[in-house]
């Protein structure tokens, strides 16, 4: 079977493909809350048959990303402030839980892992003061493996499960925190703080950081959604 348009080489199947480049237009808001997503015009501009794009629909539901309507079709699910305000109350709970428990377990290795990716977060910032366009996709992604190395390190599975269930919501709200320049720069200072408070084994400091940290985020994105209603 031929590769959907703009998808690398996978052994994915087509319906895989085309659920994970859905995924990903919805994650980076290239698909926002309440579009609908039309199946005649996908299977056209992706060049595939309906099959694959209603089983890659029938996954996005599962994940929470779309939903049926009453009308006919489907479109990208809302976010709301109540939603951002529960998932923000499980992810400092347990992200609090893993940088404890990172504190005493985290490697060399993954020490430098963190420097790497704040690094690149900081040259998208620092590019953007000489004038660039910033890339929110990209520092999304570069926040998403930073706060992913880390509790990568807590060293546990269970931890780890839990957290794969509020994941999806998570990353559909992180791209949000980071419209305004001031949290993105403030975001990045923070993670650098992070980075020094692991280095030291500072667990107690390391812990009130990163429950600000979130509440700051989650402060970020409630200001966004409601500049934005239809969300």
């Amino acid at each position: 079977m031929a590769q959907v348009a703009g998808l690398m080489k996978t052994p994915q199947t087509i319906a895989e493909q085309v659920y994970t480049l859905l995924r990903k237009r919805i994650l980076d808001q290239e698909l926002l809350p309440g579009e609908r997503l039309l199946e005649v015009a996908l299977c056209e501009s992706l060049n595939v048959s309906r099959t694959p794009v209603r089983e890659a629909f029938r996954l996005l539901q599962q994940d929470g990303l779309v939903e049926r309507i009453p009308q006919g079709g489907i479109r990208v699910t809302s976010l709301s402030l109540d939603e951002l305000k529960e998932i923000s109350a499980l992810r400092t709970v347990l992200e609090v839980y893993a940088v404890e428990l990172a504190c005493d377990l985290i490697s060399d290795q993954e020490i430098a892992r963190l420097e790497k990716i704040l690094q690149q977060a900081a040259s998208l910032v620092a590019a953007e003061a000489e004038g660039k366009a910033i890339d929110v996709a990209e520092l999304s992604r570069l926040n998403t493996l930073f706060h992913d190395t880390i509790c990568s390190a807590a060293r546990s599975t269970y931890l780890n499960k839990i957290l794969e269930i509020v994941r999806m919501p998570i990353l559909r709200f992180r791209p949000f925190s980071l419209v305004d320049r001031e949290h993105r720069l403030r975001g990045v200072e923070e993670h650098r703080q992070m980075l020094d408070m692991l280095r030291q084994r500072n667990k107690g400091e390391l812990k009130k950081l990163t429950a600000k940290h979130v509440g700051d985020v989650s402060s970020a994105i409630a200001r966004m959604l409601s500049a934005k209603k239809s969300f």
